[in-house]
């Protein structure tokens, strides 16, 4: 073993024996308390698989809220490729069984239209619906964090 080797592994022990002295002070402790924190991920599930978490949520919203009822509006909306969005859509449909939207040929332009048919409007407004309710057990749960540290 070569000596700055040696002296690399005692420099380590030596930072890692601070770090455990520094740990066991209650100030330290305290300290680290204070920076704890939680997230919460909500999705709807359908037989057990997941069907529409936020990202997908707000595919459904961008194509609800899309006068010109364009999915590459939508997805340019979320940051998605047409080619995505589309996969998305496709991938509810094989989840559930039934397509969340409305296709329609010859849009603006030529291309065709999409819009949300009710099985789609039915999982955005649960979603919705569900969501509100988790953001009021993550308050909930900020303020029991915040009493106990």
């Amino acid at each position: 073993m070569i000596l700055s080797d040696v002296y690399s592994k005692i420099n380590n022990l030596y930072q890692l024996s601070v770090f455990m002295i520094n740990m066991n002070n209650p100030q330290n402790i305290l300290e680290l308390k204070k920076k704890i924190n939680f997230g919460l991920k909500f999705w709807l599930k359908f037989e057990d698989i997941s069907i529409l978490g936020k990202g997908w949520a707000n595919l459904l919203e961008a194509i609800e809220k899309d006068e010109i009822k364009s999915l590459s509006k939508a997805a340019e909306k979320c940051n998605y490729s047409y080619k995505y969005s589309w996969n998305i859509l496709k991938r509810i449909e094989n989840r559930t069984g039934l397509s969340p939207v409305i296709t329609h040929k010859g849009g603006v332009g030529g291309g065709g239209t999409v819009e949300l048919n009710e099985w789609g409007k039915s999982l955005l407004a649960l979603y919705k619906n569900m969501i509100e309710e988790v953001f009021i057990l993550e308050k909930k749960l900020e303020q029991k964090l915040k009493k106990l540290y």
